[in-house]
């Protein structure tokens, strides 16, 4: 009845140990059911403590697949049977359970450190095996005497009991000495995290520092692209610019080769097809990160690919993208950042994609506060010749104005006889021509209204908030101004007036009833001002 109690004491403890005690020192791991199962081996053979061991293996708690479990219970019952041999020959002593002991140990190691362990990766070196084969025989080495006590005092129900009593002891040592490495490891972990945040936001005053300096936007984008790659832990970066017409170019890079920049800049995306990727279903805080199981069909000369290491389902892979997007104050997009596989070999995590929006923010900054950007925006929307808007940034405007249901007056104009100067004076004075009525239109109209070229010698303009009376007052004082003035050769100019909403709820339509009324003051003998009916 004794031996009863006993075997059930120590195969619960062992499997209590086995599934939920597993003591764990960073990487490696230590089963305790060893604490109790060596006296088992002592007390009750090697072919019970055998099939105790690979049982408990097998229908251990913790979820490890059955192939694992198999093989542990399996190399657990070998190194027991093993080490109880040895018991068996040279006798319970304590020479015998030192020579079984260092059995069990030597394969336990063979079958598990050197094969299992190796096979799976867990174990970087050979140097790194031994260290825990040692800590372990340290460990492990206190069951002894308690394991000699115990197989002495069978018959002492006293000794017995605190036999296995003592038993608990060792391996809760060795548990308290696990949570304590475990804290001091999540220390340490959290140290070199914060270290790297630390880090990160120095780069970030870094290019803050940069921005009240001289430097050139695009040597400013390159010295961004530089800290992300070098700093932030990023093997690839491009660093690509919204122009206002809304064509993509590609400003700044680092990590790739300059051949391999100039590709990508020859074959940008299209604003549309990089805001079509940009979906809510990829939105990772204010940035976008397309998994390569998204399946997202990728032009190969749009995007650079480079050497990857794909271990697992968090490794960073082949397809994968991360656009960082950066928006003006008015929410449109004009620039985005798309680093390029983690230094760490692993997909970002939150706190990495939020570090790198920091660093657009400055970008940001840096793009509106460039004269460069100001003067590339000026240029995609003026007309190079006048200085007017242009026919596209015109439609931008009136678009807008009818949208949002802004009340306006709209003159269209053109020179009349226009063809007749470029043909009598040559295109030389026509374009000084056209120069003289741009600076008179510009010389016309007050702050917030809308000059434009319209197209050849035609041009408009919007006056807000202007009932077609009071337009058709300023369209006279232009034309006389036009007519009175001195270019070099004389000239005079036509106007049709509509006015929004009255006229026309739309801006096409607005513009077709303006025209229409050109057309009538061309009719009526020109140099005349026409308001539409």
């Amino acid at each position: 009845m004794r031996s009863v109690t006993l075997f059930t004491v120590l195969i619960l403890s062992a499997y209590f140990a086995h599934s939920f005690g597993v003591i764990r020192f960073g990487k490696f791991s230590i089963s305790a059911s060893f604490f109790f199962l060596f006296p088992m081996l002592v007390v009750f053979g090697p072919i019970i403590t055998s099939m105790a061991a690979y049982v408990i293996s097998l229908f251990q708690y913790t979820k490890i697949d059955l192939s694992r479990r198999i093989y542990s219970g399996s190399q657990y019952a070998i190194s027991y049977a093993v080490a109880g041999l040895a018991i068996q020959i040279l006798g319970v002593n304590i020479y015998g359970l030192i020579v079984a002991f260092a059995i069990f140990k030597i394969l336990n190691f063979i079958l598990v450190d050197l094969f299992l362990y190796f096979y799976l990766d867990r174990y970087r070196n050979f140097r790194d095996a031994l260290k825990y084969l040692l800590l372990e025989s340290g460990i492990f080495v206190l069951v002894i005497p308690t394991a000699y006590v115990l197989y002495l005092n069978l018959d002492n129900n006293l000794i017995l009991y605190f036999s296995v009593y003592t038993l608990l002891f060792p391996f809760f040592l060795t548990y308290m000495l696990s949570v304590e490495n475990k804290s001091r490891m999540e220390l340490e972990k959290e140290k070199v995290r914060l270290s790297k945040y630390v880090n990160e936001l120095k780069r970030v005053l870094e290019v803050s520092e940069l921005l009240k300096s001289n430097i050139s936007l695009v040597d400013l984008m390159m010295r961004v692209a530089s800290i992300i790659h070098d700093d932030l832990g990023w093997e690839y970066v491009l660093v690509s610019l919204v122009r206002p017409d809304d064509s993509i170019e590609r400003i700044a890079y680092s990590g790739i080769t300059e051949d391999d920049f100039k590709k990508l800049q020859a074959n940008c995306p299209t604003l549309s097809f990089v805001k079509n990727i940009m979906r809510d279903e990829f939105k990772v805080s204010n940035s976008y990160f397309i998994p390569e199981e998204a399946d997202i069909n990728l032009p190969d000369e749009m995007v650079y690919v480079g050497k990857y290491d794909v271990i697992d389902g968090t490794s960073w892979k082949d397809k994968d993208l991360l656009w960082i997007p950066i928006y003006d104050k008015n929410g449109k997009m004009i620039a985005y950042i798309s680093p390029d596989k983690p230094k760490n070999g692993k997909r970002p995590s939150v706190e990495d994609i939020t570090i790198l929006e920091i660093f657009a923010d400055q970008v940001r900054v840096a793009i509106e506060n460039s004269s460069e950007f100001e003067t590339l925006q000026e240029k995609t929307i003026r007309d190079p010749q006048t200085g007017l808007y242009n026919h596209t940034e015109f439609y931008n405007r009136i678009d807008k104005l009818v949208q949002e249901k802004e009340k306006f007056s709209l003159l269209m104009m053109d020179i009349d006889d226009f063809k007749f100067v470029n043909d009598s004076y040559g295109h030389q004075a026509g374009d000084v021509i056209i120069e003289y009525l741009a600076e008179r239109i510009k010389l016309s109209i007050r702050r917030g209204d809308i000059a434009a070229r319209y197209g050849g010698d035609e041009f408009t303009i919007i006056l807000r908030g202007t009932e077609k009376m009071i337009a058709r007052t300023i369209a006279e004082r232009l034309r006389l101004s036009v007519a009175e003035g001195n270019p070099p050769v004389k000239v005079t100019i036509s106007i049709g007036i509509a006015e929004y909403p009255s006229d026309s709820l739309t801006s096409n339509g607005i513009i077709s009833v303006a025209d229409k009324a050109l057309y009538m003051a061309k009719m009526h003998g020109k140099n005349q001002v026409e308001i539409s009916n």
